[in-house]
């Protein structure tokens, strides 16, 4: 069975509230259990007080009688050791005094439960427990007192022990805590009820819109936004989901456009062998070595395309193998140009490397086959591209962070607007003159996803050679 968050967070909220009211309960079960200490405590000093004084009486006749036979003596010495006013601050004025009638005529009543006052109150018995003085009830509990002469335990003093809560000042002062204590609770459970009610609703909200637009991911609606209402963890969460939706919005984009893409680069080489193709078995066109030599370039070019989506999408991956070494970029980048430079002259274009000092010994933690691709891409298509008679200049540049290539060609440029998708997926910027050329449109994308497996960077400027400057920062090997 699934339990709703807005369930959970109210049973939270009265858990909390199970655990104060329980706090609050247990801490009047402890003051009352420390207000009848008290009670007795204070009951048993005062007991204390006449011991001396019954002690003198049973030395006197070594026995109770005396006591026991004279009732006024025995209320005489109760008033001497147990004076209430001993122990009682004065009335102020106009109260009613001890011992007096009050404003009703009445005689006055009997100390709190619990304080031996009146000698109805007061028990004494002999050594056996014998009640002498006193008639206490077999199930009234009580607090007994020793009375000893000459190290004998003689007799016993005790009071009517009652239980200081079921009657007087005590017992009206713990029936207002428990009314109190129930009209607190029974807000509090309200307000808690109103506050879980209030807090779920301003949580679950956002929640709920954040799910129903998930939702509609799931459907392949990527257009879907969602309102920040808040700058707590819940807006940033709405935030990146919002981040998230737009990015998933731009790779749909992206992989309509790319099979768009495929489709059409796919489609223009396979049209050009069937024709090749029917035309020769239709005896229009004989397979002459120069017919057969075109058939053999469309494939070429067609399988030049095939490994380039391949290697293109094995990066995207993660799955291109990349063996990191220390290399030395500038040395891969003379390797390579020494194998293009007769091309170059051919072509009538004038290829000049510039190192700064120190550069052939600049290293970096990478690949230096994949680092030759990349320079390969970039020399392809100077020589595809720049006009002739044209140069290319490459120079370098280290410090100590960074290591810097900069590919510099005399035009034709490239068209500011063009420049931010220079690097886009099957993106040329004269497509017709492109595939006369043989490009795909793949090899900026290769070179920038190779950068970047290397935590470098690679952009695309205006040269100050009329033409297009790539440039290429690397982070160096640490010194």
């Amino acid at each position: 069975m699934t339990i709703r968050l807005s369930y959970k967070l109210v049973g939270a909220f009265f858990l909390i509230l199970a655990i104060a009211v329980g706090a609050m309960g247990l801490s009047r079960y402890l003051f009352s259990l420390n207000f009848k200490t008290y009670f007795n405590q204070v009951a048993e000093e005062r007991l204390q007080g006449l011991v001396p004084v019954l002690q003198e009486a049973y030395r006197t006749t070594h026995s109770w009688a005396s006591v026991t036979n004279d009732p006024q003596r025995w209320q005489r010495l109760l008033s001497e050791a147990l004076d209430i006013r001993k122990h009682t601050p004065p009335p102020p004025a106009g109260a009613i005094s001890p011992g007096s009638p009050d404003t009703y005529g009445r005689p006055p009543g009997p100390p709190p439960d619990g304080m031996p006052g009146p000698p109805a109150m007061i028990l004494l018995m002999d050594a056996q427990e014998r009640s002498l003085l006193g008639h206490p009830s077999p199930d009234d509990p009580r607090r007994l007192v020793a009375i000893e002469v000459d190290g004998q335990v003689v007799g016993w003093l005790g009071w009517h022990h009652h239980e200081p809560f079921k009657s007087g000042p005590p017992a009206a002062l713990l029936a207002r805590q428990t009314r109190q204590f129930y009209l607190l609770g029974t807000g509090v459970i309200g307000l808690t009820a109103l506050i879980a009610f209030l807090f779920s609703r301003h949580l679950l909200g956002p929640i709920q819109r954040l799910a129903r637009v998930t939702r509609e991911l799931t459907q392949r609606n990527f257009t879907v936004r969602i309102a920040a209402t808040t700058s707590d963890e819940i807006g940033e969460l709405t935030n990146h989901f919002n981040a998230m939706a737009h990015t998933l919005e731009s790779y749909e984009q992206m992989r309509r456009q790319w099979i768009t893409d495929i489709a059409h680069e796919l489609r223009t080489p396979l049209s050009v062998l069937r024709g090749e193709i029917e035309a020769i078995q239709d005896g229009i066109r004989e397979p002459t070595p120069q017919n057969l030599t075109s058939l053999h370039a469309e494939i070429l070019r067609l399988g030049k395309l095939v490994d380039d989506l391949h290697l293109l999408a094995r990066s995207d991956s993660d799955q291109l193998q990349i063996e990191w070494l220390r290399v030395a970029p500038f040395s891969v980048l003379k390797n390579v140009t020494e194998t293009y430079r007769d091309r170059f002259v051919r072509k009538g274009i004038q290829l000049e490397v510039v190192p700064a000092p120190g550069m052939d010994k600049a290293s970096i933690r990478g690949d230096g086959d994949r680092l030759a691709q990349v320079f390969t891409n970039l020399l392809d298509n100077a020589l595809k591209y720049v006009a002739t008679p044209g140069k290319l200049a490459i120079t370098g540049a280290a410090d100590q962070q960074t290591l810097t290539l900069l590919f510099q060609d005399s035009g034709p440029g490239v068209p500011a607007e063009a420049l931010p998708r220079l690097f886009d997926r099957l993106f040329r910027v004269d497509p017709s003159r492109s595939r006369e050329t043989g490009g795909s449109g793949l090899g900026l994308s290769i070179c920038r996803n190779i950068i970047d497996r290397h935590q470098g960077r690679i952009w695309a400027e205006p040269g100050i050679l009329g033409g297009l400057t790539i440039g290429i920062s690397l982070p160096r090997w640490p010194q």
